[in-house]
């Protein structure tokens, strides 16, 4: 299991083909891994979220190529899949009164799922989710 912080960013797109393209060839020029994505369209715009392991100045460089955007600070939490799971992290989370905001996740290879989960207090989570059980 691995539990730890990772930057998020919320960037604003028009929905037209190619925007993608070109806003992840911003990733690609300052040499930024993205670990998780997930977007959200509504008729002519869309939301991207993006989580990045490191910072790297692409904030600046997001400013810079013209896109807007919001940084935020979630967990990315690393762990073996199995049914039951998105539940159990809603309990632990919900149990220490902490909301999530924001959550997407996936499984995938060798049987690990991955979760990028933004909350109103990370550290209470991270402590209520390092404590939980759930990765014994």
């Amino acid at each position: 299991m691995a539990l730890n912080i990772v930057k998020q960013y919320s960037v604003f797109l028009i929905n037209e083909p190619g925007a993608l393209k070109n806003f992840a060839e911003l990733f690609v020029r300052e040499k930024v891994d993205i670990i998780a994505m997930s977007q959200d369209v509504r008729y002519d715009a869309a939301v991207v979220r993006i989580a990045v392991q490191q910072d790297k100045g692409i904030s600046h460089a997001l400013t810079k190529a013209g896109f807007t955007s919001v940084k935020t600070d979630a967990i990315c939490l690393d762990m073996p899949n199995r049914i039951g799971i998105l539940r159990d992290i809603g309990t632990t989370l919900s149990d220490k009164g902490i909301n999530i905001t924001t959550i997407y996740g996936t499984s995938g290879a060798g049987g690990i799922t991955r979760w990028i989960i933004i909350v109103n207090d990370i550290t209470k989570a991270l402590n209520a989710l390092e404590s939980s059980g759930l990765f014994e």
